[in-house]
């Protein structure tokens, strides 16, 4: 028996297939099980791609806060104005625009495996943020879930979002890693205030690492004691059917599209033809950009229409 070649699962075949191809089961085991998994530096990218990265975010800090950063020294916000804002750190927006490096990076066969296993195939880049932080003080973990909830508070089993951070330095707990609940994915629901802090455990991983979870798992941070500088480039997807934080599709050039791999097309909405004007949608957009499943269900209900009309 071949598993990855059923057609009753025809969607999701190519996923499960990339899953075995990376050596990636253990992390799939992890995520199912307790809601968020890291992956080690030699299964997410080579060294040299890690080294750009970083220093093309440090030299982001520096245009945008016009102060020099460093690794070894902590930071300072300069006259970089945006919220939030905390004490020992600020974020770093719209990063896809900033560089190619981050076009490389959103189409990493595994930190998109991942992600669209989590999501079924239905993801779409929503943000691309870096977490600059340095030594401060934490009134609280902040512990919380990233999937927006329904009217009555709950959430739903399935993946609406999921996150993923590229460990720029190493996380540890005096470094103030990220802080996990394990399991608490299948709690659907917000913790409530303070719910959830004796349960959490810190997240460490040494650089390069890239830690992924599940939407639904309550996370914060916990404080950081030392010198110097935590980074991460923080890779934030949703559904389809979900509002980006960021806004791509009508922005990304065609030259960024032409340029890389199909997926990336679709991971910046230029397969949606939601958002039209008095010229109604445009659906070769889906037909130029869409999933082969996608573009395989469209053409197979059209065909239907047009049986049903004759």
């Amino acid at each position: 028996m071949r598993f990855g070649e059923f057609r009753n699962t025809e969607a999701i075949n190519p996923t499960f297939r990339r899953i075995r191809e990376l050596g990636l089961e253990q992390n799939i085991f992890e995520l199912d099980t307790y809601g968020f998994t890291v992956v080690p530096p030699d299964k997410v990218a080579e060294r040299a791609f890690f080294e750009r990265i970083r220093s093309t975010v440090l030299r982001l800090c520096g245009e945008r806060t016009g102060v020099d950063f460093a690794l070894d020294r902590n930071g300072a916000t300069g006259h970089y104005e945006v919220q939030p804002q905390r004490d020992g750190q600020f974020l770093l927006y719209y990063l896809l625009m900033a560089d190619r490096v981050f076009e490389e990076w959103i189409v990493n066969p595994t930190l998109y495996t991942l992600i669209d296993y989590l999501m079924h195939g239905q993801h779409q880049l929503s943000s691309l943020t870096s977490f600059v932080k340095w030594r401060g003080t934490r009134e609280s973990m902040g512990l919380h879930s990233d999937s927006p909830p329904d009217r009555d508070g709950r959430l739903p089993a399935c993946s609406d979002v999921a996150n993923a951070a590229y460990c720029l330095t190493d996380y540890t707990l005096e470094n103030g890693a990220i802080a996990m609940v394990p399991g608490s994915h299948t709690y659907c629901r917000q913790p409530q205030p303070g719910e959830g802090e004796g349960d959490a455990v810190p997240v460490e991983a040494e650089a390069g690492s890239l830690i992924v979870w599940h939407g639904n798992t309550w996370h914060g941070a916990y404080e950081k004691k030392t010198d110097g500088l935590r980074l991460n480039v923080t890779s934030y997807h949703c559904h389809r059917r979900l509002k980006t934080q960021e806004a791509y599709q009508w922005r990304v050039t065609q030259e960024m599209v032409d340029r890389n791999p199909p997926e990336f097309a679709r991971l910046v909405g230029a397969d949606d033809q939601m958002g039209w004007d008095e010229r109604g949608p445009d659906f070769s957009r889906l037909m130029k950009y869409g999933s082969p499943q996608m573009k395989k269900r469209f053409l197979g209900r059209r065909a239907k229409r047009d049986r049903d009309a004759a």
